[in-house]
């Protein structure tokens, strides 16, 4: 049975789209010239924009598990021991923020503020 809190977590629709329209605007662009020019060239880019677009949409930004928390765009891997706490949300936050042992704090890029309680919980489990 999965722990409340663990999973994949892909982060806010806004975010996406964001990333979606800065990689697929050149590619589109390039698209759009390579027809105007006459050349074949939109052959390549046109499954490279759906590869771009599948990617951003259907990669997860974090992994929460029972090892840890794993920052997959970031290819980064935090285990429970290196998290000294969960960080209660201020206003403004778009992602939780986890303080480690360090002392540095880490913001976890696609996990919502309210999935804090969830990952306090896993943390204290497997710490």
């Amino acid at each position: 049975m999965r722990e409340s809190g663990t999973g994949w977590y892909w982060g806010g629709r806004y975010t996406r789209t964001w990333f979606t329209t800065l990689a697929g605007l050149p590619v589109l662009v390039g698209i759009f010239f390579s027809v105007l020019g006459g050349t074949r060239a939109w052959v390549v880019l046109v499954p490279l924009l759906v590869v771009v677009v599948v990617v951003i949409w259907a990669v997860p930004l974090a992994v929460v598990d029972a090892g840890g928390v794993r920052l997959v765009m970031g290819r980064r891997a935090v285990r429970w021991a290196d998290v000294a706490s969960v960080l209660a949300p201020e206003p403004g936050d778009e992602s939780v923020r986890l303080e480690l042992t360090d002392g540095r704090v880490l913001r976890v890029p696609g996990v919502p503020p309210d999935a804090g309680p969830a990952l306090r919980a896993v943390h204290r489990a497997h710490r």
